[in-house]
């Protein structure tokens, strides 16, 4: 009698449909994760320049504090040094010849039947020095960021265009990650309930005396990150 023959073998397969769909979405979420990754980390940059550039500002500012009261400070714009004092022209004395032509000058001369010159000399008139102009930060400001400055090549990270100076940092207005706030501390009065105000340096305020500084960046968020708080 004969055996029943066998049948033959099919040949099992290592890798089902669900497989491929399991190992597609792994790939999709690796995929997301890098994504998400590199997207944090650029943005984690763009703060860290940010912060460098906050920080460049600061270290500026301390370098300038104590010798922008010398002469020779490189940049004359945000120096305090008062100019040099013009002398005052003196008036010129008066010589024969021009108190000839004076009147007043002349006194009558029996002997001549006419008059004589006498030199008169007049008083001396002093010139008032005129006085010094007052140095406002915004020359100093344009002296900065102008061409050649020693702050002229600050970049902002998020918008690749230069750094701007704003007000203070708004949440509600992302355009302004990247800027730079620089805010002017003052004392008030002893016996108040605050003891200093904080308000925008602005382009008209005076810089001739020292003064009391605050800066401040914005990040991604339009969040304010403080950077230094010093004497300018």
């Amino acid at each position: 009698m004969d055996e029943p023959a066998t049948p033959p073998a099919v040949p099992e397969k290592l890798f089902t449909f669900q497989d491929y769909l399991f190992l597609s979405y792994l790939a999709f979420c690796m995929f997301c994760v890098a994504w998400v990754g590199r997207m944090a980390y650029n943005e984690g940059m763009h703060n860290e320049i940010t912060k460098r550039n906050g920080e460049q500002w600061a270290k500026w500012f301390t370098e300038a504090s104590p010798e922008r009261v010398k002469p020779d400070f490189a940049l004359a714009a945000c120096s305090t040094a008062a100019p040099p004092v013009v002398a005052p022209v003196a008036a010129t004395p008066a010589t024969p010849e021009t108190a000839a032509t004076n009147p007043a000058s002349e006194v009558p001369s029996e002997a001549t039947g006419g008059a004589i010159p006498v030199p008169v000399e007049p008083k001396p008139v002093e010139a008032a020095p005129p006085a010094p102009p007052v140095k406002a930060w915004g020359p100093c400001q344009q002296a900065l960021t102008a061409k050649g400055g020693p702050l002229a090549d600050m970049i902002n990270p998020f918008s690749n265009q230069p750094v701007a100076l704003v007000a203070k940092c708004d949440m509600t207005d992302r355009s302004l990650a990247g800027a730079l706030v620089l805010e002017k501390i003052q004392n008030t009065p002893p016996g108040s309930a605050i003891s200093t105000i904080t308000s925008q340096l602005v382009e008209t305020d005076p810089i001739d005396q020292k003064m009391q500084l605050r800066i401040t960046v914005c990040d991604k968020g339009a969040y304010p990150i403080r950077i230094a708080e010093l004497d300018f």
